[in-house]
């Protein structure tokens, strides 16, 4: 006699959808990883933008703090020359900071809004405090605070 196969092969209609449901919950779990991994990267890679952008203008200053003679006016910062002139002036309105040299002037912040911009001078005139807030993608406040040395203190 001949034998009878009763050996299923495949997958039933019930297996089938009990599977893409499975595969389609661990589909959006992942993506939903993969958005909110690109979402902080991009959060992250604006971040960096601006630290990077106030890094370079705390280096120019820098630079010019070794060579001049530095005043601080309101929340305005003057650095002169040996000769007493003004070389440059860093004026801070409404949390922006706005470079003006002797013949021109121009926005260093220019796509960047601040919520805070403040300069002062500490340890007897020896250094430079730099506090700048700012809002990141995520309407958070970021806080940066920078020191900078000052040499020549006073004429």
């Amino acid at each position: 006699m001949a034998k009878i196969n009763t050996r299923k092969s495949g997958f039933t209609l019930v297996e089938l959808l009990v599977y893409m449901g499975i595969f389609s919950i661990i589909f959006l779990f992942i993506m939903s990883s993969v958005f909110y991994l690109q979402k902080i990267i991009q959060n992250n890679n604006e971040n960096y933008y601006v630290r990077n952008q106030i890094y370079s203008n705390l280096n120019i200053l820098q630079q010019y703090l070794q060579k001049s003679r530095v005043e601080l006016e309101g929340s305005n910062l003057k650095l002169f020359n040996k000769n007493n002139i003004l070389v440059l002036t860093l004026e801070v309105t409404n949390g922006q900071p706005k470079n003006l040299y002797s013949s021109k002037s121009f926005d260093t912040f220019r796509y960047l809004h601040f919520e805070k911009y403040e300069i002062q001078l500490i340890d007897e005139g020896g250094m430079l405090q730099v506090d700048i807030s700012w809002l990141d993608g995520r309407k958070k406040v970021q806080n940066l605070r920078e020191y900078l040395i000052v040499i020549n203190r006073n004429p």
